[in-house]
């Protein structure tokens, strides 16, 4: 049987990896807070996982970022008043 340490370190650990997959799914508000405890090798794979989804999640919103940038940097180019007059928007310059 394994000791009462181990025990709640897999608690622990295991707690945390939930919530971690369920904000990769369903961002909540809150702060994470630092395991008491090193991660149990068991639940290695299953943290490497997570972070590995969190790279990518991280990847995604940053390429998203980028283009919401680039939407705005045009946007910005349409002059303010433009009167009367036709304007046009360049897409491709």
């Amino acid at each position: 049987m394994p000791e009462r340490s181990t025990e709640a370190a897999v608690a622990e650990w295991t707690a945390l990896l939930d919530r971690f997959e369920a904000d990769l799914r369903e961002p909540s508000p809150g702060v994470w807070g630092e395991a008491a405890s090193p991660l149990p090798p068991e639940l290695a794979p299953r943290a490497r996982r997570v972070l590995a989804a969190q790279r990518e999640h991280i990847q995604r919103l940053e390429r998203e970022r980028d283009e919401t940038l680039g939407h705005l940097a045009a946007l910005r180019r349409i002059p303010a008043d433009i009167g009367e007059r036709p304007a046009y928007l360049d897409l491709d310059g």
